[in-house]
């Protein structure tokens, strides 16, 4: 099979294999929500969350549109899309671009259950510079705002649902290194959304992202495309022309927000294992804020698991009760990191 043809046959039948509703469905209503609101969290596809998350019962996953020449697939952020869209070639991959669903769209998966499953939505948003996909649940909400009221009273809830969106300030490993600590804070459980909502923002502020990406050029390419000042840093450490002067891997960094360069080397798995070490460091010096550390990569994570620098990152985690989760990149994530990359993401403890 010639590789077009392979692709096209990969992403028809990525089409056909997400094993989730087509729709919201509705859930059983517990009457202890009159006292405490009922919190989702939602995060878009481009999240590099685990499976185990995504099935939680109080996630939910934005769609996100991806876009090939003569070709367009709803990434609903299932592990199917992602088993199958590793197959995909880079040169593919590089060719698509990622944008937020229509409200349209939107409504007819998510209204009107999402708002009566929930009493509070917190949506934490992928960098506003890749894709701003929350404007279109504010539109759908917004565009419903009367049918919900209603609906919710029928249904003896509380009328007033709300929606709050946050800027994760990060991207791939970030927002789901987020999400994890999100989902097990007190404030969700208290259903107190402007306190997990401050809480959200704090995280934003100190999270910290690198990225070894595996095809330093694609990033130029996809990244460049979508023209917003804030990706400059990106865009130019991975052009072709400096890559071909320069060691050709950059390893990059998004810290609050803020992409920039961390250093060049000559070869990808140089690239990777200073990801790697940035994470060891943090763990030996004693600087991480939280015990976690999120890892995404394209590619067999059983390999990765045995690399020797995973190995004594694994050990050095061990000993300081530090948790390492990592995850498949997400479909979304490959085309703005490009495939075969490897994100990782933590929280450094702040001065004050």
């Amino acid at each position: 099979m010639r590789e077009d043809d392979k692709n096209a046959y990969l992403l028809g039948f990525a089409s056909t294999q997400q094993k989730i509703p087509e729709r919201e469905e509705a859930l059983p209503i517990d009457p202890d929500r009159a006292l405490h609101p009922l919190i989702g969290l939602m995060v878009d596809a481009g999240t590099d969350l685990s499976g185990t998350m995504a099935a939680d019962r109080r996630v939910r996953i934005l769609p996100l549109t991806i876009q090939w020449p003569g070709r367009t697939l709803l990434d609903k952020g299932t592990a199917e899309v992602r088993t199958v869209a590793r197959q995909l070639s880079h040169e593919r991959i590089r060719s698509a671009e990622v944008s937020a669903p229509s409200v349209d769209a939107l409504s007819y998966r998510m209204h009107p259950h999402l708002a009566l499953n929930f009493d509070r939505l917190l949506l934490l948003a992928t960098h506003p510079a890749l894709v701003d996909a929350s404007r279109s649940v504010e539109q759908m909400v917004q565009q419903h705002e009367e049918e919900i009221t209603h609906l919710r009273r029928e249904r003896q809830l509380r009328p007033d649902y709300a929606l709050q969106v946050v800027n994760s300030r990060s991207l791939l490993s970030g927002p789901a290194l987020q999400a994890r600590l999100l989902l097990h804070a007190p404030e969700l459980i208290a259903g107190d959304l402007p306190g997990l909502a401050r809480f959200a923002n704090t995280l934003a502020e100190q999270t910290e992202v690198w990225l070894a990406p595996g095809h330093p050029a694609d990033i130029a390419l996809t990244l460049g495309r979508l023209e917003h000042p804030d990706l400059a840093p990106w865009v130019q450490a991975c052009s072709p022309r400096l890559t071909q002067i320069m060691h050709r891997y950059p390893v990059l960094s998004c810290t609050a927000g803020l992409f920039g360069l961390e250093s060049r080397t000559s070869k990808w798995k140089s690239a990777a294992a200073q990801v790697i070490d940035a994470a060891a460091l943090a763990i030996r010096s004693g600087q991480l804020r939280y015990p976690l550390i999120q890892i995404s990569y394209d590619g067999s994570i059983r390999e990765l698991r045995d690399w020797p620098e995973m190995q004594a990152l694994k050990k050095l985690a061990a000993e300081h009760e530090v948790k390492l989760h990592v995850t498949h990149m997400s479909l979304g994530g490959r085309v703005w990191a490009s495939a075969q990359s490897l994100s990782l993401a933590l929280i450094r403890q702040t001065s004050d």
